[in-house]
């Protein structure tokens, strides 16, 4: 289990039950604390306290530092958003890497009163009630329906030391102005408003569980995510809305900053048959081709003008521009683990090596036939953006192989071939 660790009153609370659980449960622990950047002095502090308290306590602790101020600006998102995405990004990434199947956060009922009632400010729906989950995918949140107040008379009575985080006190952050507002709520309507609206999201989360789930099939290609649009046809105005938001929440991987008028617009595009909505993050859903189509990101709309790289092959080869790096190795020789590698019969290959983008005209042998690479494009589901943009290996006389997409098939190892070559894609 990876335990998401600040060094604040709640993770720190978090931690020290966990590791008081783990040999009850038998599971292993490691923290995680990413240092953001943003605060000045304080930022070092906090990381020097973590690192400390996970050596005092012998547990493995990974620690990261990721410039937020740049995602924030490249994705248009505000500070405290773009900190959350990377938060959860560097995460996810971490976890993947040492093979943890939890990720516990430090979230609790008075974390989840104040989501509540930002999303009941800003006019939410049904879902918005639900707040958040105590469990989310491979995210888990323990101490969810535990008060604020609970977790500081446990640091106090085990006599733990924790940080605190001044940012928490800066009311140019509309969430602390919202938890600076809740004392008022507690002494004027509800003193106990924080549970009331703890069971509030719980009561939704029960109804919403009950309701009959609405799924369609969403295709991978790449980046890009896709539906066929007949999966809409039929579907009344309501049925739209909803079938609106489960796109966007399963392409895009969740929901955060998506508002009703997005959802609306995506359904709205969905009767029109056409078009295109931008969404938060750069990130957009369109119209093509008889699909439904998410894009994580922003398409180059220009016009890509043609490229070309030299290649060293076998040997490794680097493209910052690119992102990427392209390897070959002999057939046996020990290489590098990438997603996308494939064998070429070296003997039938000519010499120089390149990699460029697309040309019109552009053909490959594929399926027994050469056929316009336009096509393999078409069946693949690559839209016009992006096809300039995807990288073609190729010798002096023919494109050798589309990463992704197909392996000419002249290059192909037979039972007569003497030289293999292996030759993977990965991103920088």
């Amino acid at each position: 289990m990876l335990v998401a660790f600040s060094g604040g009153p709640d993770s720190t609370a978090l931690s020290q039950i966990l590791l008081s659980l783990r040999e009850v449960m038998g599971f292993e622990i490691a923290l995680f604390h990413l240092n953001h950047g943003l605060r000045e002095g304080e930022a070092e502090r906090d990381e020097r306290f973590c690192i400390s308290w996970a050596r005092d306590k012998g547990v493995p602790i990974f620690v990261e530092r990721r410039e937020v101020t740049n995602e924030r600006v490249a994705q248009r998102l505000s500070l405290e958003e773009a900190a959350r995405v990377v938060r959860y990004q560097v995460m996810e990434e971490i976890a993947r890497n040492w093979g943890a199947t939890k990720i516990a956060l430090g979230h609790t009922m008075n974390d989840q009163a104040e989501t509540v009632l930002l999303n009941i400010f800003r006019g939410t729906g049904l879902n918005g009630l639900q707040g958040m989950k105590f469990k989310e995918g491979i995210f888990i949140r323990p101490l969810l329906a535990v008060r604020k107040e609970e977790i500081l008379e446990f640091l106090r009575e085990e006599n733990i030391s924790f940080v605190q985080d001044s940012s928490n006190q800066d009311p140019s952050f509309l969430r602390n102005r919202l938890r600076n507002l809740i004392p008022f709520l507690e002494r004027e309507f509800n003193p106990r408003l924080v549970p009331a609206l703890f069971r509030l999201s719980i009561n939704v989360q029960e109804e919403r569980s009950s309701e009959i789930t609405i799924a369609i099939p969403i295709e991978k290609k790449g980046k890009l995510s896709r539906v066929s649009l007949y999966y809409f046809k039929d579907a009344s105005s309501p049925e739209r809305l909803r079938l609106a938001r489960f796109f966007i929440r399963e392409a895009r991987g969740n929901l955060w900053d998506i508002s009703r008028k997005h959802i609306e617009e995506v359904a709205r595009l969905l009767e029109k048959g056409e078009g295109e909505v931008p969404l938060p993050g750069k990130s957009k859903v369109f119209v093509r081709d008889g699909y439904l189509w998410f894009s994580p990101g922003s398409f180059f709309l220009t016009d890509v003008p043609p490229w070309s790289f030299s290649l060293q092959l076998p040997g490794e080869n680097f493209f910052p521009d690119l992102g990427i790096a392209i390897r070959g190795n002999w057939k046996g020789e020990e290489s590098k683990k990438t997603l996308q590698s494939v064998d070429w019969d070296f003997g039938k290959c000519h010499p120089p090596f390149e990699v460029r983008n697309f040309r019109n005209g552009d053909r490959i042998w594929h399926k027994g036939k050469e056929i316009r690479v336009k096509e393999l494009f078409y069946e693949k589901g690559i839209v016009k953006e992006w096809r300039k943009l995807t990288p073609f290996i190729c010798d002096r006389e023919k494109i050798l192989w589309i990463p992704g997409l197909a392996l000419d098939e002249r290059v192909r190892v037979g039972e007569n071939s003497k030289q293999i070559l292996t030759v993977s894609v990965s991103w920088l």
